[in-house]
């Protein structure tokens, strides 16, 4: 199975939660597998292979 990684500013779950600075693995049909924060060093955020950033919000709670 492809997934496909994707970098947002704002993630919001399902059920109305939400985590700032989101990775967001989804299936190759775009459906939501999971999500994990954004690694930090230190006070800034690491670039992680294989992750295309989209920016601002995603929303799965529609």
């Amino acid at each position: 199975m492809r997934t496909r990684l994707i970098g947002c500013h704002h993630l919001v779950l399902p059920d109305g939660q939400s985590e700032d600075m989101a990775v967001v693995e989804l299936d190759e049909h775009g459906r939501y597998v999971s999500h994990h924060a954004m690694q930090r060093n230190g006070t800034s955020y690491v670039e992680e292979p294989f992750v295309e950033w989209q920016g601002g919000t995603i929303d799965l709670s529609l």
